[in-house]
C-alpha cells in the first residue's frame, strides 16, 4: 500500500505550489459557479502539490531507520576489498543504523502526550511495552457479507412522518435566529471562525475518499484558506455541498473474542472527507451557542467542558 512519507516533506515548498495554484481556482462571487468543480480543482491543486514536494510509495524491503547515509555506507562496504577497508565500512554503517535507532527511540519517547488524544500515546507504549494490539487473524468472511450486514445495521425503520415534517419546518427558521454575539447563523464564515475550526483538526487523521489529508490544509496559505472559507459559505448559503462529502470511506474492524466467519461480528468506522469536517466544525461553533443555554443544568453528556463530576457535585 501507497503511503505518504509526512517526515520527509517539503512543506514550504508545497505551500509554495498550492499558492501557485489559487489563482487557477474558479470564482465563488458568480451565481453560477459550480460546487462540483470548485471542489475537484481545490482536491487536485493540493494533490498536484503534494505530489512534487512529499515522498509517496511503498517498500517491499524495509530496514528500520535506514537513509540515504546508510545507502551510502552500504554501497562502500560491497565495493570495499576484503581486510581493513571492508571492516571499517562495516563498522560506520553499524554505527550509523545504532545511531539512527538512538535517535527513534528519542523521539517516540518525548512525543508520548496524553494530553490531547491518548490513543496515539497507547500505541506507541504498547509497542515499546510488547504489547502491541495488532491482530494477526485472518478474516474469514467476505467483504460484500460484512457490507450487507452493515447496511442492514444501518438501514432507518419507518418513521413518523408528521415529526418529520414538523422538524424540517423549524428547521428552514433556524437560519433567522440571532447567535448570542448578534451574528446570523447564515452569515459568511468569519476568519476567525475559520481559524478556530482549523485547530480543532488533528493532524494525524486519515483521509476520506478524496484523499485529502488534514497536514494538507493545514500548511497551506492564507490565500489557499480565504479561498476554501469562501468556498464553505457558498455551501451554506446554497444548501448544497459536493458529492463526494456525502459519502465515507467504511472501514470494518472486528470485534475482539467474536467469530470471524460471522458478519455481525464487524465494528464499522466512517472517514469522512476532512474539508466536509471542518465545515461541521464551523457549523457546530454556530448551534452549540444556542443550544447549550437550553440544556438543563443537571445535564453533562454531549456537552463540552461537562463531565460525571459536575453531576456528582450538583447532586450533592
Amino acid at each position: 500500500m501507497k503511503r505518504w512519507n509526512f517526515r520527509k516533506a517539503g512543506w514550504k515548498c508545497t505551500c509554495l505550489l498550492i499558492g501557485e495554484s489559487v489563482e487557477r481556482l474558479p470564482p465563488l462571487d458568480t451565481p453560477e459557479a459550480c460546487q462540483e468543480k470548485a471542489c475537484q480543482d481545490f482536491c487536485k491543486s493540493l494533490l498536484s502539490a503534494a505530489k512534487q514536494c512529499i515522498p509517496c510509495g511503498s517498500r517491499k524491503n524495509y530496514v528500520p531507520c535506514w537513509d540515504k547515509e546508510c545507502e551510502t555506507l552500504y554501497r562502500s562496504f560491497i565495493q570495499a576489498p576484503v581486510g581493513t577497508a571492508c571492516d571499517r565500512a562495516s563498522s560506520s554503517l553499524l554505527f550509523r543504523l545504532q545511531q539512527k535507532k538512538q535517535e527513534r527511540w528519542e523521539e517516540a519517547v518525548n512525543f508520548i502526550d496524553f494530553s490531547h488524544s491518548s490513543r496515539k500515546a497507547w500505541r506507541t507504549t504498547n509497542k515499546l511495552t510488547g504489547k502491541s494490539g495488532c491482530s494477526s487473524r485472518l478474516c474469514l468472511v467476505s467483504a460484500n457479507s460484512i457490507a450487507s450486514q452493515l447496511l442492514k445495521n444501518g438501514a432507518h425503520k419507518n418513521g413518523d412522518r408528521e415529526a418529520t415534517r414538523l422538524a424540517n419546518k423549524e428547521l428552514s427558521g433556524l437560519s433567522k435566529i440571532p447567535t448570542p454575539e448578534c451574528h446570523s447563523i447564515s452569515e459568511p464564515f468569519r476568519r476567525e471562525e475559520f481559524v478556530a475550526a482549523l485547530r480543532c483538526l488533528k493532524p494525524g487523521k486519515s483521509q476520506g475518499l478524496d484523499s485529502i489529508f488534514p497536514k494538507f490544509i493545514l500548511h497551506a496559505r492564507s490565500a489557499l484558506k480565504s479561498w476554501f472559507c469562501n468556498f464553505l459559505t457558498s455551501c451554506m448559503h446554497q444548501l448544497k455541498i459536493p458529492k463526494i462529502w456525502r459519502r465515507a470511506l467504511v472501514i470494518a474492524i472486528p470485534k475482539p473474542e467474536k467469530p470471524l466467519e460471522d458478519p455481525k461480528s464487524y465494528c464499522p468506522i466512517s472517514l469522512l472527507c476532512v474539508p466536509f469536517k471542518i465545515l461541521e466544525r464551523l457549523i457546530y461553533a454556530r448551534v452549540e451557542a444556542i443550544n447549550d443555554p437550553l440544556f438543563p443544568e443537571e445535564q453533562a453528556g454531549f456537552r463540552h467542558g461537562r463531565s460525571a463530576v459536575d453531576q456528582v457535585t450538583l447532586l450533592t
